[in-house]
């Protein structure tokens, strides 16, 4: 039933008790006349008194429910053994006014209230006199005094009346507390019913009691009062001690239930207790951190969780009124909240009790939720990566075996040069880059078909369901691009260098140990150029001291023409032994932590020395083969230019053999807008070209060689970036290597591939127009003994079918 409509029931009701109860009034005024001599005023005195107690007097039940237990139905009885019906109906009406205009002063309650119970309480005094006139008893003074009276039809009598005084009493009250709260109508008529039958009991067997006394003399009737007083003491204080009994048990009870290390169930069950301890509509526990809510509410005599999400999603609560607020916890403990009940009862204020019960339901409340708190960490910690948030290895282990046993993919991406930016940056520094690719991960995870987590020190999975092979090698091609962009921290840009390993099947364990191998094996063959590091303390000097400190270990590369497969080229790979048992690779992701000029030529020059001079143990059996050596750009100057031009004629090299291969335009040109930043600074390129030096644009197809590098200075070779090395899934490659090739023979450069491991991929790339290329096939790196060797053992083994001249995709 509706709101309103429950209201005009009530109104109905009401207007129809009070309309009854005048009726009987006006009836009792008219029958109005004194008594007869034999009938003192004193005895109608102590009837109003005795009704006057009965209003001033009710006994609360345990309950926020509108139902309280009075006397009213004992005082009517006792008065219908000594006085005439109408003067019953009298007294009640004078009696229960008094009572409470006395009582209700200091207490907020609506007329509407006030005129049901008073007409309720004259309506039973008159059903009680009229139940007395049922069964043929008259009652009253000299009645008492005839002789004859039989014991068994007075105690009948007395009975009758008294079970009709109470039974309207309660379906009046049970019809008001129904339409009142809206709760059902067997709800009410079970609350608290053994507690009632006994009130009612003890008021029945008090009548007969009195019946009993009036038979044996009628002036025990003046005695009354003071044993009615004394019966509303005796039940009041058997339920306050019944109640607080109840209660500290069932606040025992609760205590020991929210004793989980569950935080939902602590705070559902806590939540559905407190409305069970305090009789309340409905409980809200709210944690103001997460801003999470939590409501129970009554649904017939049972609490129900009806509503867990956020607070302010909370569906509104208008029609009860909120009375009680505790909040809980502080900002150390790291829990903190409120919890507010919503009472349908007409108490506004809690007693000292019920204060003392909330505040000890709070405390444990709190507790728990510490307690559920600390176990939740525990187990996220347990569960969770503390520096990025992510899942750990063994959260994402429980994720994988939650899925159903459908194939996904692994796919594992390494930050190679984590560490190193640790070294170098900082904790700080390197906690901000962490937060950065966490972020970007989870925006690759943000639908359902991907999980992200970090699997160790510099290890991140993505975990791809729900998709072909073919998508999920996309996906993962993108997430790996996505990782490789720079990223601003404190307004320096840091550039990863990331690898990575993907592995199809069936979800687990079994599947990750499967892409850590792929990307092992892919690390261990240089497919995407391994970068070790220093993982120790950083060090009192400067990166650039330390590293032209540290010693040099120089590896070399062999780059075939893939038409003819004759060695061409020797490709410098240095490293610098930065630690005991880790090598450094020199290359643009130690150099963007150098920005001193003089450091980067001092770095540069040492590269070349090194170089040269191991180049001469394998320079007899390749004498034409052109000599590529790996500098920073920022390194080329006109003052690098002439130390570059003493270091050639000290090795006896010509500068027709020398390649120097830059990653970057050289300094003073400025790639965001294609023009030279300082003219000045360009003129070390030209320097170095015009003496016969050529110049090989290395990486090409990363963010720092685009279209607009081609312009920075006179390239002879292009290599493309080892990204682009072609793989079966990964079709866009051979769009890009394309563009590459046709760019490359509009400028008359010559393109280089790397990373070549197959013959196909030969095939693949000769056809596409790439001239040269390096990789696992032709012999990968090699110290320079061992390309001496291996130089003298090579075998060139031409394609079977020379690929013929392709078109340009051009016009014209």
């Amino acid at each position: 039933m509706s709101l309103q409509r429950r209201q005009l029931a009530l109104v109905v009701l009401t207007g129809f008790i009070a309309a009854t109860a005048l009726a009987c009034l006006a009836w009792a005024v008219a029958q109005l006349r004194a008594p007869v001599s034999s009938t003192p005023w004193m005895y109608v005195v102590v009837g109003m008194a005795l009704m006057a107690m009965g209003a001033v007097l009710p006994m609360p039940l345990p309950s926020r429910l509108p139902i309280r237990i009075t006397l009213i139905p004992t005082a009517c009885v006792v008065c219908v053994a000594v006085l005439p019906a109408h003067w019953v109906v009298i007294c009640a009406a004078v009696g229960v006014a008094v009572g409470r205009a006395v009582r209700q002063p200091s207490r907020r309650v609506s007329l509407h209230k006030i005129v049901h119970n008073t007409s309720v309480d004259v309506v039973t005094a008159f059903v009680a006199a009229a139940m007395m006139y049922v069964v043929d008893f008259r009652p009253g003074l000299a009645t008492w005094g005839e002789a004859g009276l039989q014991p068994v039809s007075v105690i009948v009598a007395f009975l009758a009346a008294a079970v009709a005084a109470l039974a309207f009493e309660e379906l009046a009250t049970v019809a008001a507390v129904t339409w009142s709260t809206g709760q059902p109508v067997m709800v009410t008529v079970r609350f608290l019913w053994r507690t009632r039958l006994v009130v009612a009991v003890g008021e029945a067997i008090t009548a007969v009691v009195v019946a009993a006394a009036l038979m044996i003399d009628s002036r025990v009737l003046v005695a009354l009062p003071s044993t009615m007083m004394a019966l509303y003491l005796a039940v009041s204080i058997r339920l306050r001690i019944r109640e607080e009994r109840r209660v500290w048990l069932r606040l025992n009870a609760l205590g020991s239930a929210l004793s989980s290390r569950n935080l939902d169930e602590v705070l559902h069950t806590a939540a559905a207790g407190a409305v069970e301890l305090f009789g309340a509509q409905s409980a809200d526990i709210e944690l103001s951190r997460d801003g999470r809510l939590v409501r129970a509410v009554l649904r017939g005599d049972a609490a129900l969780v009806a509503f867990d999400g956020e607070a302010e999603a909370a569906p509104d609560e208008a029609p009860w009124q909120v009375l009680w607020r505790q909040g809980f916890g502080d900002y150390t403990t790291g829990v903190r909240g409120e919890v507010r009940l919503r009472l349908g009862g007409s108490q506004a204020a809690p007693s000292e009790r019920e204060r003392a019960t909330l505040q000890s339901f709070v405390a444990t409340l709190c507790a728990s939720l510490e307690t559920a708190h600390a176990y939740g960490l525990l187990a996220r910690e347990a569960t969770h990566d503390k520096d990025t948030g992510l899942p750990n290895r063994v959260g994402l282990t429980q994720w994988c075996a939650a899925l159903p046993d459908e194939s996904c993919h692994v796919l594992l991406m390494q930050v190679e040069n984590l560490h190193f930016l640790a070294d170098t940056m900082g904790h700080e520094r390197t906690q901000a880059v962490l937060a950065q690719v966490a972020g970007r991960l989870r925006k690759l995870s943000a639908d359902r078909s991907a999980f992200a987590a970090r699997v160790g020190d510099a290890t991140f999975a993505l975990v791809l369901r729900g998709m072909t092979t073919e998508l999920a090698y996309q996906r993962a091609c993108r997430a790996v691009a996505l990782l490789r962009h720079g990223i601003e921290v404190a307004s320096d840009r840091v550039e990863l260098r990331v690898s990575a390993g993907m592995a199809s099947g069936a979800p687990g364990s079994t599947l990750l140990h499967a892409a850590e191998r792929v990307l092992w094996r892919a690390l261990r063959r240089s497919e995407d150029r391994l970068v070790s590091y220093k993982t120790g303390t950083v060090g009192e000097w400067s990166l650039a001291r330390e590293l032209t400190q540290a010693r040099m270990s120089i590896s070399y590369e062999p780059v075939v023409r893939l038409t003819s497969g004759q060695i061409a080229m020797v490709h410098t790979v240095p490293r610098w032994l930065y630690s005991r048992n880790e090598l450094l690779a020199a290359d643009d992701y130690v150099y963007q932590h150098i920005t001193d000029v003089e450091s980067l030529q001092a770095l540069a020059s040492q590269i070349l020395a090194r170089s040269m001079a191991a180049a001469a143990s394998w320079r007899e059996v390749l004498p034409d083969a052109a000599l590529v050596v790996p500098v920073p750009s920022g390194a080329l100057t006109p003052r690098f230019a002439d130390t570059l031009h003493e270091m050639l004629r000290l090795h006896g090299l010509k500068e027709t053999q020398l390649v120097l291969a830059l990653s970057r335009p050289p300094a003073g040109f400025d790639s965001a807008d294609g023009d030279v930043a300082d003219p000045g600074d360009r003129s070390g390129a030209q320097r170095v070209t015009s003496m016969g030096v050529r110049l090989l644009l290395d990486n090409y197809g990363s963010r720092h060689t685009d279209l607009a590098a081609l312009s920075a200075a006179r390239w002879s070779f292009l290599r493309l970036h080892p990204a682009f090395s072609l793989d079966a899934g990964w079709h866009t490659a051979r769009s890009v290597i394309r563009a590459a090739v046709d760019l490359a023979a509009d400028l008359d450069l010559v393109a280089v591939a790397a990373g070549i491991g197959t013959h196909e991929q030969r095939q693949e790339l000769a056809a596409l127009g790439c001239a040269c290329g390096s990789g696992e096939l032709f012999g990968g790196e090699m110290f320079p003994s061992q390309i001496r060797a291996h130089a003298q053992s090579w075998v060139p083994r031409p394609l079977g079918r020379a690929p013929e001249p392709r078109r340009l995709h051009r016009s014209g």
